[in-house]
């Protein structure tokens, strides 16, 4: 397979749009050639043999298929919100180390002062020992608290019996973690996710094209709803204007954000080949055109008279040239 595609790309090999893959399929067979040349001297290289490890790498190129099928459109994009949120991400656990280390130095101070004011017979020490023991289980024992890895009050009554000020420092840690600081987090990662979405142009035109289908069927309805009691496909003016005032009609007309006021109008606008005979694919293509407001069909309309205007004024410029 590698030499196939070396003779068929050639240069493009080393310098293709996938030559960073290629290079490195490139170094998977030198390995494994190596050490199938090694066992047949009658070698065990062990070392080689954990550069097997390195070829479940290559399984990690199908996911490029991903953006070949809609299917998986769902995938695609929580697969690149993960890995372009993992810089987001590390500095959130920056920040919740920081709070949590913060804190465990209070923690850890007054439970140390009050382990060496103790009386042997205390039977809080032995739990303040297990989990204040040091910086790091106090931190761990603060992520425990409000990730579910111990109750939050057990280690509330451990510093009531301390303080209740450090019962209510502790409180206060809780509040600022799960209902601040966790949700903010949250909050920043489902922005990124809905960017990441946004910004890849792969999903954009999946996601026109879905939206341009879902149009097309919508408007191929109201036209079927609009000519279902008529042999012909066509419509003129007033069969036109008897059809976009029917209650319906207008519903679906605004469901597929084609806004009008005067069916006169729109027929005008629709009507490109101005025959006076509307088809289904001047109306598709036109309310395709005209979607998003009555600002576009008012552009459009403005398009329209300058045309006239200028069709027009070559018209009476060709007839004074004439006279000269």
């Amino acid at each position: 397979e590698l030499v196939m595609r070396v003779v068929a790309l050639e240069g493009r090999f080393c310098g293709g749009r996938d030559w960073k893959w290629n290079i490195f399929d490139g170094a998977i067979v030198t390995f494994s050639v190596f050490e199938t040349f090694l066992l047949f001297a009658g070698f065990s290289p062990n070392y080689v043999r954990l550069l097997r490890l390195a070829r479940v790498v290559r399984s990690l190129r199908m996911l490029r298929l991903i953006r070949f099928s809609s299917l998986v459109r769902k995938l695609r994009v929580l697969t690149l919100a993960i890995v372009n949120c993992s810089s987001m991400l590390m500095w959130a656990v920056l920040v919740l180390i920081l709070v949590m280390f913060l804190f465990s130095i209070v923690f850890l101070t007054a439970v140390s002062s009050y382990i060496g004011d103790a009386s042997p017979t205390d039977v809080f020490v032995n739990d303040l020992k297990i989990y204040f023991s040091s910086l790091p289980m106090t931190m761990l024992t603060l992520f425990m608290s409000v990730s579910g890895g111990i109750d939050w009050w057990v280690v509330a009554q451990l510093l009531l019996e301390i303080s209740t000020f450090y019962a209510a420092i502790f409180m206060v840690f809780v509040v600022i973690m799960v209902l601040a600081m966790l949700n903010v987090i949250n909050a920043i990662f489902v922005n990124d996710a809905m960017e990441t979405t946004r910004m890849d142009v792969e999903l954009r035109m999946q996601a026109e094209f879905e939206e341009t289908k879902f149009m097309l069927e919508r408007l191929t309805g109201i036209w079927e709803s609009m000519t279902t009691e008529r042999d012909s496909f066509q419509l003129d003016l007033e069969e036109f204007l008897a059809q976009v005032e029917r209650d319906d009609v207008k519903l679906q007309f605004a469901l597929v954000g084609v806004h009008f006021s005067d069916g006169v109008t729109l027929f005008k606008l629709l009507n490109v080949r101005e025959d006076g005979e509307l088809g289904i694919d001047e109306f598709v293509m036109g309310c395709l055109r005209l979607k998003g407001g009555g600002i576009l069909m008012d552009l459009d309309i403005s398009i329209k008279e300058t045309k006239k205007l200028l069709i027009s004024t070559l018209k009476d410029l060709s007839r004074v040239l004439d006279k000269f």
